[in-house]
C-alpha cells in the first residue's frame, strides 16, 4: 500500500487566510459596486437634471456624488489595513503567500484523491472474494456431518476408574 500523502503546510493557518481573503474580496466587491453602479448612476442623474429650478436638486446630487467618491477613497485606503492587522506588509504580499498555499493545498488534494483511488483498487479483488457466494455443498454430506457430529454428543462419557480407587 502507497504511503498516505501529508499536508506540508497548517490547516489553521490556511483557513484563516481564506477568512481574510474572503473579507478582501468582500470589501473590493463593495467599492466597486460604488465605482460601477452607484457613481454612475448619480453622475447621470445630474446630468439629466436640468433646467432653472432644479439648482436645489443639483446641489444635493452634487454632494451626494462627492460623499460617494469620499466613501470609495477611504475604503480603498482601509483595504490594505485588513491585512495588515494579520501581520502582512501589503495586498501583495498576501496574495502570493495566499496563492503559494492554495497551490499547495491544491496539490494536496490531489494527491490524497489519487491515493484513496489507489488504495480502493487494491482492495477490490480482496472484496469480491469476500462476497463471492460460498460454494453450495450438498445437502446429504451436510446431514451426514451433523449425525456424526449428534452422534458423538449422545455417545456416554466413560469415566475413569481409576481415580476412585
Amino acid at each position: 500500500m502507497p504511503p498516505k500523502p501529508v499536508l506540508e503546510i497548517d490547516m489553521a493557518e490556511f483557513r484563516t487566510m481564506q477568512k481574510l481573503m474572503i473579507k478582501a474580496q468582500d470589501k473590493a466587491k463593495e467599492i466597486r459596486h460604488l465605482q460601477d453602479t452607484v457613481l454612475p448612476k448619480l453622475k447621470q442623474q445630474l446630468a439629466d437634471t436640468k433646467g432653472i429650478f432644479k439648482g436645489k436638486e443639483r446641489k444635493a446630487l452634487t454632494e451626494q456624488i462627492q460623499r460617494t467618491e469620499k466613501e470609495i477613497a477611504e475604503k480603498l485606503d482601509k483595504l490594505p489595513d485588513v491585512l495588515k492587522e494579520d501581520g502582512y506588509p501589503d495586498v501583495q504580499a498576501f496574495m502570493a503567500t495566499y496563492r503559494k498555499a492554495e497551490a499547495v493545498v491544491e496539490q494536496y488534494n490531489r494527491d490524497l484523491a489519487a491515493w484513496e483511488r489507489e488504495v480502493r483498487e487494491n482492495r477490490r479483488p480482496a472484496e469480491k472474494e469476500r462476497l463471492t457466494p460460498p460454494e453450495k455443498k450438498s445437502i446429504r454430506d451436510q446431514l451426514r456431518r451433523l449425525q456424526a457430529e449428534g452422534r458423538q454428543r449422545s455417545q456416554p462419557k466413560r469415566k475413569s476408574h481409576d481415580r476412585e480407587r
